[in-house]
């Protein structure tokens, strides 16, 4: 909603001291998707010409170059890309919007915005989900996986209400609230030879082919300090962005990865988790703004989280130590 109302309150410093036209950002947004203007006239159900004539228009609106013409190819400048930034975040917004009014139209209470990692919103968010939809049948919640500096960024704008990811998160104005401890695991495929083992460490995978995700991931620099703290190298066979690609190049067979624990019934039939030593653990938080009043949506969907989170970790103790702390 924020960047809405900047589009708006600032409209008044473009060249024309119009608004700017939907139908134009659409047409723009598409061409840096799809990478040409004829793919994305072919998105959009326009002509090639029709799109560039949006395109052309746009820039005159804006009074500076979005793409900078190369031979065939059409090249973001610093500026457009800046521009286009936002300019998706507030198509967002405007949807986000409709869905609203929409919702409230129906009686609804309201729209709930969740970012999550993945293994996040593939196990505790979903049995959150499928608790408050029954108990607070009238609310939408919108999910969506997200990376965690990503999410800082969605709550800072005010475009998701919540995110739950894994801890540290720095920087002011944030609520962080610890709900869950977990290991990381290793993932391999059921028919992997060292699947018949219970636990795995360092030492077990050194030689194998390893599926890891990016340097600047939280998992991903746990494991480096690992190896290295163990001496040994790692045989990197390939690197993803994200943690569900992580999980579908192990199941293709490409090497086994070491990640946040994901539900069992949530990964493919021939992927299994194994215990990784020496322990990675992770605590995992949700995060609200700080100086933002604390709806009673955002209030009663926190709880829950918090109580399918208490149900998670009680499980996951194992029956010889609950015996004893009773």
């Amino acid at each position: 909603m924020i960047i809405i109302y900047h589009f708006m309150q600032n409209a008044h410093l473009l060249p024309s001291h119009r608004p700017l036209d939907l139908t134009q950002l659409r047409a723009v947004l598409a061409v840096r998707e799809m990478g040409t203007v004829t793919r994305a006239a072919e998105q959009l159900g326009l002509s090639q010409p029709a799109v560039s004539r949006l395109i052309a228009a746009l820039e005159s609106e804006l009074g500076f170059v979005v793409f900078e013409r190369s031979r065939k190819r059409m090249v973001l400048s610093e500026r457009g890309a800046k521009f286009l930034d936002e300019a998706q975040s507030a198509l967002r917004s405007m949807a986000r919007l409709g869905v609203l009014a929409g919702e409230l139209r129906r009686g609804s209470h309201g729209l709930l915005r969740v970012g999550a990692i993945a293994p996040l919103a593939l196990g505790i968010v979903a049995r959150a989900v499928a608790i408050h939809s029954r108990r607070i049948p009238n609310i939408t919640i919108e999910i969506e996986v997200l990376g965690r500096q990503a999410q800082l960024e969605e709550l800072r704008a005010g475009r998701i209400d919540i995110g739950l990811a894994a801890m540290p998160f720095s920087g002011a104005g944030l609520r962080v609230e610890p709900i869950l401890e977990a290991d990381a695991v290793c993932l391999l495929r059921a028919d992997h030879r060292l699947a018949r083992r219970d636990e795995l460490g360092p030492a077990d995978i050194a030689d194998e082919a390893l599926v890891l995700g990016r340097p600047e991931s939280i998992v991903r620099q746990r494991l480096d300090d690992t190896f290295r703290q163990s001496n040994l190298l790692q045989k990197v066979a390939s690197v993803a962005d994200n943690t569900p690609l992580v999980v579908a190049l192990v199941a293709a067979g490409v090497g086994v990865a070491v990640t946040h624990a994901f539900p069992q019934d949530t990964l493919p039939a021939n992927v299994v988790t194994r215990r990784f030593r020496p322990r990675i653990a992770f605590t995992y938080a949700i995060v609200t703004q700080a100086g933002d009043f604390r709806s009673r949506a955002i209030a009663e969907f926190s709880d829950t989280l918090r109580s399918v989170s208490q149900e998670i970790q009680r499980a996951s103790v194992p029956r010889a130590r609950r015996r004893k702390a009773a």
